[in-house]
C-alpha cells in the first residue's frame, strides 16, 4: 500500500468513529410526550443519513453541471441519491410510532395505521435489518428502529407488558436475550 492509502485510511477511520459516538451520545433514551401520547422521533443517524444524501446530491449535481462526467451517467446517480433522499424526508413526516398505557400504534410510509392493544402483545423479535418487531398472536407486526429517540422507553414499555404465562417451549419467552440484542443495536 501506498503512503497515500494509509494517510486516508488513518484520517477516515478515527472520523468515522467520531462521528458515530457523537451520534451515540445524541440520542434520547426518553420518548417525546405529548398529552397522554409518547412517540419515537428520528435520532442522529436518520439525520446524518439525510444531512449525507443532501450533500451527495448536490456534490454531484454540481460535478455533473460542470460537465466533469457523462451526463446520462451523472443524472442517472444524481437522481438516485436525490430520490433516496426526498424517501428519507418523506419517511421523517410519514411514519410515526406512539403509545401510550392503553395501545401502541404505528403509522407506516403508506400512511396505514397499524394498532394493538397492550394486552394483545404475544410476540417480539428482531430483524435482519435491525428493526424490532412486536406481534399478537394473529396480527400485524408492528416494526420501529432501535436507532429512534425514545427507543429505550419503549423497551421498558414492551417488557412491562409482556406475558409471562407463556408455556416454557414457546418461542415468545426469549424475548429478554432479544430485548437485550435490541438495547444494544440502539447504543452501538
Amino acid at each position: 500500500m501506498s503512503v497515500d492509502v494509509l494517510t486516508k485510511i488513518a484520517l477516515f477511520v478515527p472520523a468515522f468513529m467520531a462521528v458515530t459516538a457523537l451520534c451515540v451520545c445524541l440520542q434520547r433514551r426518553r420518548a417525546r410526550r405529548h398529552g397522554e401520547w409518547k412517540y419515537l422521533t428520528p435520532g442522529p443517524y436518520f439525520w446524518l443519513g439525510l444531512f449525507a444524501g443532501l450533500l451527495i446530491t448536490a456534490v454531484a449535481t454540481l460535478v455533473v453541471w460542470g460537465e466533469r462526467v457523462d451526463r446520462t451517467s451523472g443524472l442517472l446517480f444524481t437522481g438516485a441519491f436525490a430520490g433516496l433522499t426526498l424517501f428519507l424526508a418523506a419517511q421523517a413526516l410519514v411514519e410515526q410510532v406512539r403509545w401510550n398505557s392503553q395501545r401502541i400504534e404505528r403509522r407506516t410510509i403508506t400512511g396505514r395505521t397499524i394498532t394493538m392493544s397492550w394486552h394483545e402483545l404475544a410476540r417480539i423479535g428482531v430483524e435482519w435489518t435491525g428493526y424490532l418487531w412486536i406481534s399478537s398472536f394473529e396480527g400485524p407486526r408492528l416494526r420501529f428502529s432501535t436507532y429512534d429517540n425514545g427507543f429505550d422507553e419503549l423497551v421498558l414499555t414492551i417488557q412491562h407488558h409482556l406475558p409471562t404465562d407463556l408455556p416454557p417451549a414457546s418461542p415468545e419467552l426469549s424475548a429478554e436475550p432479544l430485548l437485550a440484542e435490541a438495547r444494544v443495536r440502539g447504543r452501538g
